[in-house]
């Protein structure tokens, strides 16, 4: 898909796509989150299972709209009355070379084929090559660690997105809203899509990290680990695996931390542990 150029200004700069960046366009960011425009801490409810992978692998995962466990991720309104110019140009941005595209507007032009069909497939198959990673500003969430925590069992991970800029530019806020996104190709902003959520997923505070032509396993500097928090029913065992791991994967700077119920009501706090020296 070809890649449109995008200079950062004060009140727009989350609203482009993010592909790639410049060096003034990263101290740019960089004075944003440290003003506070954008979180300089965000948070990844996860399984022991897969935390042990990414403390041995550095690696975190970037996953496709497809993988996730909302059915209505990216829906959209795909906007009719295209022109044939439309259509061809619509194709191209697609990723489609000028002859296919020529073709394929000439069938639609003959009734041979239906275009909105194609432009809708063809729409979804742009937004399904996207990679996220998705992080929430939220470490005590009851809800998230009960379902993406293993049920209280699992970790909590705290990342400093200024410590590894090149894996968490820019991190998007999510826009819940009742409403499918009207789009079309040409002049719709497929990052409204691709940050939009139905508001029953309000309570996450969920912020994103998009990557428009990468999906899968992404290395990341060990640095911008800042804090493993421990739920509240992770075992002991699990705890001194994850810490011996932290300290012999190269994680030396991590903290430990652990979730506590509150005893008067329905709530959990933050206790930092000491630093782990038991390798």
């Amino acid at each position: 898909m070809e890649q449109r150029n995008y200079k950062y200004t004060t009140e727009s700069f989350l609203m482009a796509l993010p592909i790639s960046y410049s060096s003034e366009e990263k101290v740019f960011i960089c004075q944003r989150i440290l003003k506070g425009d954008v979180p300089q801490h965000l948070y990844k409810y996860r399984t022991i299972a897969s935390v042990k992978q990414l403390l041995e692998n550095h690696k975190v995962y970037f996953s496709s709209c497809k993988e996730f466990n909302d059915p209505f991720e990216s829906a959209i309104n795909i906007l009719s009355n295209y022109t044939p110019q439309q259509y061809y140009e619509s194709f191209i941005f697609g990723g489609m070379t000028p002859e296919v595209s020529k073709e394929l507007t000439r069938q639609i032009v003959c009734g041979i084929i239906d275009g909105e069909t194609l432009l809708k497939q063809l729409t979804i198959d742009v937004i399904s090559s996207v990679g996220y990673y998705c992080m929430t500003t939220k470490p005590d969430n009851l809800l998230m660690w009960a379902h993406y925590g293993d049920s209280h069992k699992g970790v909590c991970l705290k990342f400093d997105i200024l410590e590894d800029l090149d894996t968490f530019l820019v991190p998007v806020p999510v826009d819940y809203n009742e409403q499918y996104i009207d789009f079309n190709m040409l002049n719709s902003d497929l990052l409204s899509v691709l940050r939009r959520k139905s508001p029953e997923w309000k309570y996450e505070d969920e912020y994103r990290i998009i990557k428009t032509d990468y999906q899968g396993l992404w290395e990341i500097k060990p640095e911008c680990l800042v804090e493993i928090i421990f739920g509240c029913r992770t075992c002991e065992e699990d705890k001194n695996e994850i810490k011996r791991l932290a300290a012999l994967s190269g994680f030396t700077n991590v903290r430990f931390a652990e979730a506590k119920i509150k005893g008067d009501s329905y709530g959990l706090e933050i206790r930092e542990e000491d630093k782990y020296t038991g390798y």
